[in-house]
């Protein structure tokens, strides 16, 4: 079985009378078959190329042979080829070189064999001494002068003919020392070998390098039956350092890992920008105990708006965890304080791509929908707000994370509660101040102090940021800012207002809203005495739930329906009986809704009977056959009687009538 030979881009090139960056440019798009490796330098690793003879034309491929015939032919002579006459020649032939696919040591050994090969010339032609002498002269001055500089060049008569015949017949590319690198060695470490240890170590568990270099013998063992000879651990280590960092992070680290760190992104310009253009929103966790309302240690969260031109925060909400609520909540403080933005950049959290804010606006998995569901208009849409959703994992796209970081250096670490955001950043004191979590901050003075740090303090620093010039978020929004789109505060109130998922149907206590777990009640009189049992929809103000307003299904405001609070079964009576007036004041307003009319009638049978009697008077019944017919009339006397009792003119006519019985038969048919 033959043998595989490769070649190298610089030899197939040769071989072509091309340029070295057409045979790569034909590799890449598949019309030359070649095989890739990564060539390890001094600190860094290149990518170069090795094609198979084979892969070539036939007539490449036998120039390629004639090539190799001549040069073992002329390997075998005589070595001391006659220097005179390629001395004549005034310039060596161009075989360019691709100094970029070639390491910097190869770069210097073309550099020196060059500069060596210019000397011994020049000290060949200028020598009196006949030039077999004069060629030993110089190797011996050289070796001695090269003892300290390049002591691992093994220099003789014979390797300066050899390389002054590969530069005069190759180019400068044939005095790169190519031994070890042809690939034809046998390793140790098979591709084989190494495919499958990359498969184990390349994976999100985080394997140890020794761990699967065990699995790779194991499986070696299973597919051959026998343990193979396994190269040294250290050298499946340095296998493990060679893999590009990318791959590392991708496959050990996770995608966000390698999105953060190693992957490409778009640098965005911000001179091309106003303020209000864009509002980029997050929430962050404050690395921050803090007291609650119900005395228990918690972490609040941080809803916020951050104006992407100035890097001004402009809106936000402190909240014991992040919701849809507090969103908007943030959203309205903002638009309260300096207008609407634009366009609102978020990411695919459940805390913006809810029904009556963003919708389906991002890249969520959608769910189905119940038929009536999302029907109304969303807050965005109805204040003419563009929303845009990040790629998912793609935190470097929210600038404001980057302002999230600067809180947590410049605020949250001055509190005694801080926590550290990870197990290594928690400080020995915090257990401390967990046993007496009565010395914690409360909730509320905890609010007052955020809103004074992003006032007086955030806003109001110095930015070095793009497109900033060392101006403060506050001072760039002034300066920058031209025209502002505001909503009067009376409107403003209403548009903010959420609707509820879908319709809800008015029962005998009014409309039911859940929020924040609570089923709470809101009615109103007029609601239910003509909405009974219809559906509608509701909108609320997550900031105020003492109202809600109710819609019918065509997005017609009904009435504003207030909390009906629940009365507790340890009530007073008096608060009892209150609560007892308010229904039964619904209950006598339909009672009475006949009394409210003041109409008078008669009464109905009255006036039945009485239309009745007329009707009899005035639409008499009117009988006219157009046929009678005798029945039952056979005996003489009967006709006598019949006669007397009807009148006699009238039978005596009717017996001198001739009956044609067909004709009669016929009508009574018809």
């Amino acid at each position: 079985m033959n043998e595989v030979v490769y070649l190298t881009v610089a030899e197939v090139a040769n071989l072509k009378g091309c340029s070295q960056q057409y045979v790569k440019r034909i590799i890449g798009e598949g019309k030359l078959l070649a095989e890739s490796i990564i060539i390890q330098g001094r600190g860094n690793a290149s990518k170069q190329y090795r094609i198979p003879l084979t892969a070539l034309g036939a007539k490449l491929q036998i120039k390629y042979k004639r090539r190799q015939k001549k040069l073992t032919e002329a390997a075998c002579g005589d070595e001391r080829m006659d220097l005179d006459k390629l001395s004549k020649i005034d310039e060596l032939p161009e075989i360019p070189v691709d100094f970029e696919a070639i390491t910097a040591l190869e770069r210097e050994q073309i550099v020196f064999w060059k500069g060596l090969l210019e000397e011994w010339r020049s000290f060949r032609s200028n020598s009196p001494l006949p030039n077999a002498e004069a060629d030993n002269a110089f190797v011996s001055l050289t070796k001695i002068r090269l003892a300290d500089t390049h002591p691992h060049i093994s220099l003789s008569v014979r390797a300066l003919y050899r390389k002054w015949k590969a530069l005069h017949n190759d180019g400068e590319g044939s005095l790169i020392d190519k031994r070890g690198k042809h690939g034809k060695h046998a390793k140790k470490l098979t591709d084989e070998m190494l495919d499958i240890f990359e498969y184990y170590y390349l994976d999100n568990s985080q394997k140890k390098a020794s761990l699967c270099v065990f699995l790779t013998e194991l499986e070696l063992e299973r597919r051959y039956g026998t343990a193979p000879d396994m190269p040294s651990f250290s050298t499946f280590e340095r296998a493990a350092r060679n893999i590009p960092i990318p791959h590392l992070k991708y496959f050990r680290e996770g995608q966000k890992a390698f999105i953060e760190d190693c992957a490409p992104y778009i640098r965005r310009m911000y001179d091309d920008l106003e303020p209000n253009d864009i509002w980029v929103a997050d929430g962050h966790t404050f690395d921050i105990m803090v007291l609650g309302k119900d005395n228990k240690p918690f972490r609040p969260h941080l809803s916020a708006f951050m104006d992407v031109r100035t890097r001004k925060m402009m809106g936000w909400v402190i909240t014991d965890k992040l919701s849809g609520d507090s969103t908007i909540y943030a959203l309205k403080r903002g638009a309260e304080a300096y207008g609407l933005p634009k366009i609102v950049y978020g990411d695919n959290g459940r805390e913006y791509l809810f029904h009556d804010f963003a919708a389906d606006k991002g890249f969520r998995k959608k769910a189905k929908r119940d038929e009536g569901d999302f029907m109304q208009p969303t807050i965005l849409a109805a204040l003419s707000i563009e929303y845009r959703a990040s790629l998912p994992r793609n935190a470097r796209a929210k600038a404001v994370e980057r302002a999230f970081l600067t809180i947590k250096e410049t605020f949250s670490k001055l509190f005694p509660g801080y926590t550290g955001g990870s197990i290594a950043e928690k400080p020995d004191s915090l257990k401390k101040q967990m046993a007496q979590p009565e010395n914690l901050i409360g909730i509320d003075e905890f609010i007052g102090q955020v809103d004074t740090y992003i006032k007086g303090f955030y806003n109001k620093q110095p930015h070095n940021g793009e497109g900033m010039w060392g101006r403060s978020p506050d001072e760039a929004f002034s300066e920058l800012m031209d025209e502002m789109r505001v909503v009067p505060n009376d409107k403003l109130h209403l548009m903010f207002m959420r609707y509820s998922k879908g319709t809800v149907k008015v029962g005998k206590n009014g409309v039911s809203l859940k929020v924040y777990g609570e089923k709470l009640q809101y009615s109103n009189p007029y609601l239910w005495e003509h909405y009974f049992g219809r559906d509608v929809y509701v909108r609320y103000s997550p900031d105020d739930l003492s109202s809600v307003r109710v819609y019918n299904t065509d997005n017609q405001f009904i009435c504003e329906a207030v909390l009906d609070e629940k009365v507790s079964y340890h009530a007073d009576k008096d608060t009892v009986q209150a609560k007892a007036r308010e229904k039964n004041a619904q209950v006598k307003t339909v009672r009475n809704y006949k009394k409210i009319k003041d109409v008078e009638a008669q009464d109905a049978l009255t006036a039945v009977l009485t239309k009745a009697a007329g009707d009899i008077v005035i639409k008499k019944e009117v009988i006219n056959p157009s046929l009678y017919r005798m029945e039952g009339l056979h005996e003489a006397s009967e006709r006598k009687t019949l006669q007397k009792a009807v009148g006699a003119e009238i039978m005596e006519q009717a017996a001198k009538i001739k009956i044609d019985w067909g004709v009669l038969t016929g009508r009574v048919k018809k």
